[in-house]
């Protein structure tokens, strides 16, 4: 997301608003909003201070997103056929094969 930012700045098309992360764990968000460093979350330091920079100069914004409603899931995960025709359905994926 920051690359092609970074490409319209160089293109002289700014963006006048934050971007966006959709993330389904509250412990992730929790992390990164947290001013103190746990023993725990010592291997993700300088991921965690990158995101942290974004987030405090204002580039980057978290949103929560329910786990039901999480778009990605149905090109990482094995769903049920109700769970997958819904989440492809909402990204606008066409099943190229299926008859008109």
């Amino acid at each position: 997301m920051l690359w092609p930012s970074i490409l319209l700045v160089e293109l002289k098309m700014n963006q006048e608003y934050q971007m966006r992360l959709w993330c389904d764990s509250k412990s992730t968000i929790n992390i990164t909003n947290n001013p103190l460093q746990h023993d725990r979350t010592k291997h993700i330091k300088i991921h965690r201070f990158f995101i942290k920079e974004k987030l405090d100069s204002g580039i980057l914004k978290w949103s929560h997103v329910s786990i039901e409603d999480e778009v990605a899931d149905c090109l990482t995960k094995g769903l049920g056929p109700v769970s997958l025709s819904r989440l492809c359905d909402k990204m606008g994926l066409v099943d190229i094969f299926r008859p008109l």
